[in-house]
């Protein structure tokens, strides 16, 4: 065989190997698939909801106490210092007193609703403000007018926060304080 015969066949044998790779490479390309647009939807709003979740959450945890518990308990009556009772002693204050004897009538519904105090001189005159049977009563301690609560109780003594009263008959005493 001589030279230019072997570089012939070693120029076509490339030359079909150039040939076959290309046919082989481009088949084998192929594009990508595009996927189902309801997958991605469905998969969109799981991911909304369980981040809405969290958020929620958060913010939850953040927001502090509930409106029952953050609530201020307070007397806009009361003088500075004084403390009211909790609803929970003047229930039990109340369960412990004696109950009243059938034959007496029943006591007014009292509720001391505020104080006030006013200077007479170098006197100091404290005024209770009273709810009796849902009329309000203005009782001072030593005055002729409004020292008798409905007809049947003489005020006695007045502190900053309760008023104690004596009943007209029979003597029998009673501490309002505020509620």
């Amino acid at each position: 065989m001589n030279a230019s015969r072997a570089a012939v066949m070693v120029i076509g044998v490339n030359l079909v190997a150039v040939w076959v790779a290309a046919a082989a490479g481009g088949r084998a390309a192929q594009p990508p698939r595009q996927p189902d647009v309801r997958v991605t939807q469905d998969r969109a709003v799981v991911e909304a909801q369980s981040a809405l979740v969290e958020a929620t959450d958060r913010l939850r945890r953040h927001t502090g106490p509930s409106l029952e518990a953050a609530q201020v308990r307070r007397d806009p009556f009361s003088f500075a210092g004084a403390r009211t009772p909790r609803p929970e002693t003047v229930v039990a204050e109340s369960a412990t007193s004696e109950p009243t004897p059938a034959s007496a009538p029943a006591p007014p519904d009292i509720v001391l609703q505020g104080m006030a105090e006013s200077r007479d001189g170098e006197t100091v005159v404290r005024t209770a403000i009273l709810s009796v049977s849902r009329e309000l009563v203005f009782a001072t301690l030593g005055s002729t007018v409004g020292s008798t609560v409905s007809g049947r109780f003489t005020v006695v003594a007045l502190t900053a926060e309760s008023v104690e009263l004596e009943a007209l008959q029979g003597g029998e005493r009673q501490t309002i304080h505020f509620r």
